[in-house]
């Protein structure tokens, strides 16, 4: 990849894991990622507006809004759920893991190719990425919380995949607000469903709103940005499986961020393994 690309990826990776920082342990995780996916779409509205762009997609972008959004609805609730029973350094890892699938998917169905290099430095990446979380009590301590970060992971490699398309030919904003209206409803709708107990379920969603307003902006600002950065290396032809291995630098951020915030244990167990990931990023850069 070239220097600019992996400046904009780098970028992305550090303000990254702010937003699940900043929701983890809320009373009403997905009330808040629903507040999120709403701000973006309003983010994206007043983007548009901004740069001067018609709040339109072509049809031919239309089956990756639909991909990208229902990659996004299971990387977002496979996310706060594995994050609900588990630690944000543990579980972090697994689902930012996506380069593994998108390498598969690429190789077997869209004949692409990769250096010998590019492979290396995401195997590195991968394995350090693992061996982070890994317990004394066992890889899978907790298989749900496993099994929930990995559909969250497998989310994450087809949007990845689908935006990398997407950004060749649309722009970032009008595409952003229709992915994000659909994950919004999407969300929405499992909060109705988790409280189809209660005789008006959709008034979960606004009551998890009230309870942490400033966070839920906070994070869906920080992580509109954040994504950006993403989206414009796609625009300027980066694959999305190099873009994604650079993006697991959010790795040790997150691990430093859970360490100093949350007091999560094993610091220096995490961070030497983190290096690791360094190392496959550097291989990555000289490809």
């Amino acid at each position: 990849m070239e220097l600019g690309l992996i400046v904009l990826v780098l970028i992305s990776a550090a303000t990254h894991p702010l937003r699940d920082l900043l929701l983890k342990d809320t009373a009403h995780p997905v009330s808040c990622y629903v507040g999120v996916a709403l701000t973006w779409v309003i983010l994206a509205a007043l983007h548009a507006r901004l740069v001067g762009q018609p709040l339109t997609v072509s049809r031919e972008v239309w089956p990756l809004v639909l991909v990208s959004s229902l990659g996004l609805s299971f990387y977002y609730y496979g996310t706060l759920s594995a994050l609900r029973r588990g630690n944000l350094s543990v579980y972090y890892p697994i689902i930012r893991s996506s380069p593994i699938a998108i390498v598969a998917f690429s190789w077997l169905a869209l004949d692409q190719q990769y250096s010998w290099l590019i492979l290396v430095g995401i195997s590195l990446v991968l394995m350090g990425s693992l061996m982070i979380q890994k317990s004394p009590g066992g890889l899978l301590h907790d298989h749900k919380a496993f099994a929930l970060a990995v559909m969250a992971m497998l989310g994450s490699a087809a949007y990845s995949l689908s935006d990398a398309g997407a950004m060749q030919k649309t722009t970032p904003a009008p595409f952003l607000f229709y992915c994000y209206i659909l994950v919004t409803l999407t969300l929405a709708g499992i909060r109705a469903w988790e409280d189809r107990h209660m005789s008006t379920p959709f008034l979960g969603v606004v009551r998890g709103w009230t309870l942490a307003p400033w966070r839920i902006v906070f994070a869906g600002v920080a992580s509109y940005l954040s994504y950006l950065f993403i989206l414009k290396a796609f625009q300027l032809g980066a694959e999305a499986a190099p873009v994604s291995a650079v993006r697991q630098a959010s790795i040790p951020v997150s691990v430093v961020l859970a360490a100093l915030v949350l007091k999560e244990p094993r610091f220096l167990h995490r961070i030497g393994w983190a290096s690791l990931i360094a190392l496959g990023i550097l291989a990555i850069t000289q490809s």
